[in-house]
């Protein structure tokens, strides 16, 4: 049964902490969090990796790919976490199962990457199984101690589905789905995911820990710094940050919740209130007279450089705006959604208005526990993952999904899907906001192995997603 959000703890700015956490003298003093702080060696020790893998990744629910990259039965995606690979497959037109990856004989991986097959096959000694995991074939039976079929079945890892997304758990213990992602479901579900489609998906390595890879979406306070280009007339100006730009910077406080977290970019600080929310018509370039080019000139710029949160048709409707005529009563924000939601109606999505509070209570981008980041918005989303490459805590797999919704009449429709991979983030195309981000892995690390650096210190106001984080982590880690 799902928790209420009413029901559940949430603090704001502020250092959390939840009935349930564990005692800080159950954390060895090397990897104890305190006020706001988090040791470095949580990024830096192969030891505490090695507990990630064993007690984080195996114990909880983690996305393992969308419901459209297995659009027919028999298709399949790897998953892969640490030594574990799972096979994900479409087991049936309304079913979708998953497996360890390997042969009950001598213990082959059973598919590698993602295909489309009508049982799964054993490479080695041709052993079969059916879609449902039983066994198929065992190639000369009679020479084997006698087993039962049910002993040489595959072994079942949980799958469940929200939004589109295909959850795996390797804890057959676990909670269902729902209950651990609460209180998101309830949040996004303005937003449609399931209606939602991989437009692109880009999986590069980075040369820092998953957690750092994370870290860097999971906050805006280093937007100022990383991205000065996003509020300027001249995009091309990256140049650092001015005191004056300084001055104006977006203000992005963070809420923590039991399990999850999310921040929220609400205006510029020195003019917004705490207890704002997020407003998704306050944008807008600085310098710019006319609002109607200041709002515009912003989402094309994310529609160009991103590829995702904006498409083909919020770029349109921006372009409209620019000469259009702004009905009285309403601000050139506003008029921009209208725009959108006229031209997404008319090319037959189900596009439904969404209440200021609705926009509020989703904020900017989530955590979901452990390694994912969803960012909620109507139209366009972008979510992204990351692992661990291997035992090096110094390398991760990072990838982006770019998601867009399609029209009503497009549900039922298989579509191509072909994820890239490289192994140097910029050779990949990302553009130049993500590729400003990228940039920070390598520097990160650098600088954490510094001796002159023992932890991070946090802002107790934007930062707490990176903090609430390791405080959940340590339920896994240090609770029998």
């Amino acid at each position: 049964m799902s928790v209420s959000i009413e029901s559940q703890p949430r603090l704001t700015g502020q250092t959390p902490w939840f009935e349930g956490d564990v005692p800080a003298e159950a954390v060895p003093e090397k990897y104890r969090l305190d006020r706001a702080y988090v040791p470095k060696g949580r990024y830096l020790d192969p030891e505490f990796l090695k507990l990630e893998l064993e007690k984080v990744f195996t114990r909880t629910w983690l996305v393992a790919c969308r419901e459209e990259e297995l659009p027919g039965v028999g298709n399949y995606v790897e998953y892969e976490i640490g030594s574990h690979s799972v096979i994900v497959v479409r087991e049936s037109r309304t079913a979708i199962s998953a497996y360890y990856n390997a042969c009950r004989h001598r213990g082959t991986r059973l598919a590698k990457g993602r295909g489309r097959v009508g049982s799964l096959i054993c490479p080695f000694h041709g052993w079969r199984w059916n879609l449902d995991g039983s066994i198929r074939l065992v190639l000369d039976r009679e020479e084997f101690v006698p087993r039962t079929d049910e002993d040489l079945g595959l072994v079942r890892v949980r799958a469940e589905t929200w939004g589109g997304f295909v959850f795996i758990t390797m804890d057959p213990n676990a909670m269902p789905l729902l209950e651990y992602l609460d209180p998101i479901p309830r949040i996004f579900e303005p937003f449609q995911y399931q209606n939602m489609r991989i437009r692109w998906q880009k999986g590069v390595i980075l040369p820092c820990n998953w957690k750092t890879a994370l870290d860097g979406f999971l906050e805006a306070y280093h937007v100022a710094g990383t991205h000065p280009q996003l509020f300027r007339f001249d995009k091309s100006n990256t140049n650092i940050a001015s005191l004056a730009e300084l001055e104006n910077r977006v203000w992005s406080p963070t809420t923590t919740y039991e399990r999850h977290a999310h921040y929220s970019s609400i205006g510029q600080k020195k003019n917004t209130s705490a207890d704002a929310g997020k407003d998704p018509t306050a944008r807008g370039t600085n310098d710019v007279v006319d609002p109607r080019l200041s709002v515009a000139l912003s989402v094309q710029y994310i529609a160009d450089d991103m590829r995702g949160l904006e498409n083909d048709r919020s770029w349109r409707a921006a372009e409209a705006l620019k000469t259009a005529e702004v009905p009285e009563g309403m601000n050139a924000g506003e008029y921009m959604l209208q725009l959108y939601r006229e031209l997404s109606v008319a090319e037959g999505y189900d596009w439904p208005e969404i209440p200021a509070e609705k926009w509020a209570d989703a904020g900017t981008a989530w955590n979901v526990f452990p390694n994912t980041i969803l960012l909620p918005n109507q139209g366009s989303s972008f979510m992204y993952r990351a692992r661990p490459n291997g035992d090096d805590p110094d390398s991760c797999v990072f990838e982006i999904f770019s998601l867009d919704q399609v029209p009503v009449a497009d549900y039922g429709r298989k579509r191509d899907h072909q994820p890239e991979f490289f192994e140097d983030f910029r050779d990949a195309d990302l553009g130049e906001v993500f590729t400003q981000d990228l940039m920070n892995a390598k520097e990160v690390t650098v600088g954490m192995h510094s001796p002159s650096f023992d932890g991070h210190r946090l802002s107790e106001d934007q930062e707490m997603t990176i903090y609430n984080h390791h405080r959940v982590a340590d339920r896994y880690l240090w609770s029998e």
